[in-house]
């Protein structure tokens, strides 16, 4: 007590450069608890106190509290999000690329409706006009709507056939079936964990409906909770507009949801709104579905991808907090 009318009297250097460095402590004190309460990183305060606090700063007490605000800081940025909805795309995701419906569905089932209902003369006439407009849309109803418009096609396309021709001839049976890793996948994630269940793709309504009953998840997925791409036309994946649409119809907001997804270019438009994201990442081979055609091919390293992996049955093991409810990226990423 006796010691601060000395030190206003001028006293020693010493005692003057201490006095400095209690005050400068104490600054560190205040910046430190504001960290542990979520505030921004103490390294900028500490380097400003450093400065004018010459004295203070021949000491390691403020390395050592950078480094602890450091820490902090990369735990905040770490720290789990809460989520409940969870957003499915339905092709070589629900299932795997490998399996070979995506190929046979565009390859096969796809030329023949255009050659039977849309005119054209042969396979390879029609399978040149629908590879340009899936380039350009990722879509074949949106594509052969577009096509329609201008003049490609040598009849006129109506939405309504394509769902129900691939619906009637994909050959479901001969490259998926009954899912029962998926069927319980997804069941404890909604009864268990609570969470709401959304498919959409950018295939039409009717096809999407059979995928899911092949797969035996249809029950896991109301009909109010399944959008195809004729629920958001003109838009459709990978534009914003599309997303924000399915988002709004389940009263979802992007923050609290995860895109399940094989394509890069869906990854960036839902990671660009605010949602989480978990890229399905296979090793087909020559298999590699719509994806690959379209020259969207998997990039676990970008940085819009939140978890990576390879089947999305693999999921639990790979983001296991997402059965509480939190989606955090893990530490690596599988799949790589």
């Amino acid at each position: 007590m006796t010691m601060l009318p000395a030190l206003r009297g001028g006293t020693s250097k010493s005692s003057r450069n201490w006095l400095l460095a209690v005050l400068a402590f104490a600054s560190c004190l205040r910046t430190h608890f504001s960290v542990s309460r979520g505030a921004p990183d103490v390294g900028s305060d500490a380097k400003q106190g450093c400065a004018g606090n010459p004295a203070f700063c021949g000491s390691r007490l403020p390395v050592a509290w950078s480094s602890r605000a450091a820490f902090l800081g990369r735990n905040a940025r770490t720290s789990a999000a809460e989520v409940d909805t969870l957003f499915f795309d339905i092709d070589d995701t629900l299932y795997p690329a490998s399996s070979g419906l995506s190929d046979h569905r565009m390859q096969n089932v796809t030329v023949r409706f255009m050659v039977e209902h849309l005119g054209f003369a042969t396979d390879q006439e029609a399978l040149h006009v629908w590879t340009e407009y899936i380039q350009r849309y990722h879509s074949t109803l949106k594509g052969l709507t577009v096509a329609t418009e201008e003049g490609r096609l040598p009849k006129p396309f109506r939405q309504e056939d394509l769902g129900k021709f691939w619906a009637d001839n994909c050959e479901f049976e001969r490259f998926i079936g009954q899912d029962l890793q998926l069927v319980d996948m997804l069941g404890t994630l909604q009864q268990e964990a609570g969470f709401k269940l959304v498919a959409f793709t950018n295939a039409p309504r009717l096809y999407a409906l059979r995928v899911l009953e092949v797969l035996g998840v249809s029950s896991l997925f109301p009909d109010d909770h399944v959008f195809a791409v004729e629920d958001v036309m003109p838009a459709c994946k990978p534009e914003a507009e599309a997303f924000k649409r399915v988002l709004d119809s389940v009263g979802a907001s992007p923050e609290r949801s995860v895109m399940f997804e094989d394509s890069m270019k869906n990854v960036r438009a839902c990671k660009a709104l605010g949602m989480h994201t978990v890229l399905v990442k296979e090793h087909a081979g020559d298999l590699e579905g719509e994806a690959n055609l379209l020259a969207d091919v998997p990039q676990p390293d970008d940085p819009a991808v939140g978890a990576v992996v390879s089947r999305v049955t693999d999921t639990k093991g790979v983001i296991p907090q997402l059965w509480k409810g939190q989606f955090s990226k893990p530490s690596s990423k599988p799949g790589k």
